[in-house]
This record gives structure tokens, sequence and C-alpha cells, in this order.
């Protein structure tokens, strides 16, 4: 009897808590992908890149897969250091593997994708976990601090935007900064 209370209790923050963690892996996927495509600019990383753009379907998901069992090892290290009482050491590594390893992943993702798109299973694979996106983005959208939290993150950015679009000292200093980085990827 007081297990199904128990469940009842637990299923709404548990799931809320599964929501933030896909958010915030997608946020991080997202920021990270673009990143690591800066980073992709360089020659020799972009001659890796390109290498890795030809391959075939299933040497792509193999190779799409390597961060995958290099992460875990690593996450499980760090959760053994927290059950040591070794808080801080624990959480960093977990942080920093979740990190690096969201970063590697965005950007094999982006690289293999065109090549894993010809493999069927793929294809449905991933229309799961973007339904299951569209799902999380559905519950946050219904928590009110949460929608006005994102329409002001919005509002900045579109601010910043046009900042760096209109006339005055902070859109020049803003310019020369785009131009700048233009140059330096362009090394």
């Amino acid at each position: 009897m007081a297990l199904p209370v128990v469940k009842t209790l637990l299923r709404a923050p548990l799931v809320l808590l599964g929501v933030v963690v896909i958010l915030f892996e997608e946020v991080l996927w997202a920021w990270l992908g673009r990143l690591m495509a800066l980073i992709g600019r360089y020659r020799p990383v972009a001659r890796v890149e390109a290498a890795i753009r030809r391959l075939p379907p299933y040497p792509a998901m193999l190779l799409f897969l390597l961060p995958w069992a290099i992460i875990v090892p690593v996450k499980l290290v760090a959760l053994w250091l927290i059950a040591l009482g070794k808080l801080a050491s624990g959480a960093f590594l977990f942080i920093s593997g979740e990190i690096l390893g969201v970063a590697v992943l965005a950007r094999l993702y982006a690289l293999c994708r065109p090549s894993l798109l010809s493999l069927a299973w793929f294809l449905r694979v991933e229309a799961v976990i973007l339904r299951w996106t569209a799902w999380a983005h559905g519950l946050l959208d219904q928590i009110l601090p949460l929608r006005l939290v994102r329409t002001a993150a919005r509002r900045l950015s579109q601010g910043l935007h046009g900042a760096a679009n209109a006339s005055g000292w902070l859109a020049s200093r803003l310019r020369a900064a785009r131009r700048m980085a233009k140059v330096v990827s362009s090394l």
C-alpha cells in the first residue's frame, strides 16, 4: 500500500529531473558542438574531420560510439570517488567527463550523421530521441518561471545581435571582434 504512494510522490520530481538533464545536455550539445566546429577549422583537425566524413556507415557508428566507451568508465570512477567521500574530486571528474564527452559526441555526430542516415534503424532511434526532446521541451514550457527565463534569454540574444549590427562604439568593437575571429579561424 505504501509503495504506490511513494511512487506517486517521487514520479513528478524524477520526471522533472530527467527533463532538466535531457535539456542541459541538449544545451551543452549545441554550444559545445559549435565550439568544436570552430576548432575543426584548423587545417590538421580539418583533415581528420574530412576523413571521418568519408567513413561508411558502420565504421562511422563505431567511431561515434567510441567516446561513450571511454566516458562511461570515467563517470563510474567519478561515482566511486563520491562514494568514498571524495565529493569534490568525484564531482569535478564527473562534470569534466560529461562536458568533454558531450563536446566530442556533438562533433562526431555532426560529422558522421550523413553516413549514418543511410541506416534505417539509426533513423528510427534518432526520431525517438527527437520525440523525447520535444516532450521534455513541452513539459518545461508548462512551467511559467522557465518560460519567463527563456523569453528573457531570447530577448537578450536579440538585443546583443541588434547591438552588433547597430552603430556606435560597442557595435564597432563587436564587429571588430567578429572580423578577428574570422581571421583566426581561417589560419
